[in-house]
């Protein structure tokens, strides 16, 4: 282990136990409703997750001040997706750039990104509406987190990092994804996935990262494999 990832290491623990900030709870009453169905251990993992982020990565406001509010929110949809897994996943980040509106570009709208650099930039208003709009099967945070953890390996293929000696896990992923993929790339318009998820591989998976969490019942139901094999990978039944 380098020192890097010691030092990493021994500020998270300090970090995991520092009480959650009684100031964030009514923001996460108030702005994260997913996380009432959250048992009590399930919400106390949230919540490791969310302050672990908000204190460990830089936020920097673009167009507008980032305050409280947002750190919490933003990290709460960091920390919906991999609350039941350990610490780390987001390693290939280390700034979240916030700004107000979408960027206008010549090719559309752009509402988030992820740079191999290690910067993650979303759009305030998009981050809300996903989180407002909660069975759509769209949600720009969750989006962009999905790519996030699928760079941790440092390159966007559409497969996030395994534990070693999980071989087989990483083979029935390859599996169930890339026969789903081409299902999708070769008709788009009858996938329950958006076509957007026919890019590329990254785009798939981040496409449906976004419908398991918005649409579980749905994708179970249409897609069972693929349910399947990221409820197995998220470690979560979303409900």
């Amino acid at each position: 282990m380098g020192l890097f990832n010691l030092l990493q290491g021994l500020r998270r623990r300090r970090w995991l136990r520092r009480p959650f900030p009684s100031a964030w709870e009514p923001i996460v009453a108030a702005r994260l409703p997913f996380a009432a169905r959250f048992d009590a251990d399930e919400g106390a993992r949230f919540r490791d997750h969310l302050k672990v982020f908000a204190w460990e990565k830089i936020f920097r406001g673009i167009d507008v001040s980032v305050d409280d509010e947002m750190r919490v929110v933003i990290a709460g949809s960091a920390a919906r997706i991999v609350r039941n897994l350990p610490h780390g996943l987001y390693d290939a980040i280390d700034t979240v750039l916030v700004r107000r509106f979408a960027i206008e570009h010549e090719g559309g709208r752009i509402l988030g990104y992820v740079h191999q650099l290690g910067t993650l930039l979303l759009s305030w208003d998009a981050v809300k509406h996903g989180i407002a709009t909660s069975n759509d099967g769209r949600d720009t945070a969750v989006h962009e987190f999905a790519h996030a953890i699928d760079l941790k390996d440092g390159i966007f293929d559409g497969t996030p990092t395994f534990d070693d000696g999980h071989d087989d896990a990483a083979r029935a992923w390859a599996g169930v994804f890339s026969r789903h993929y081409l299902a999708l790339k070769a008709a788009p318009e009858r996938g329950v996935l958006r076509a957007y998820g026919a890019t590329n591989e990254a785009e798939f998976f981040a496409v449906a990262t976004e419908v398991f969490f918005e649409k579980p019942a749905v994708l179970k139901r249409k897609a069972p494999q693929l349910y399947a094999t990221l409820a197995a990978y998220y470690r979560v039944e979303p409900h």
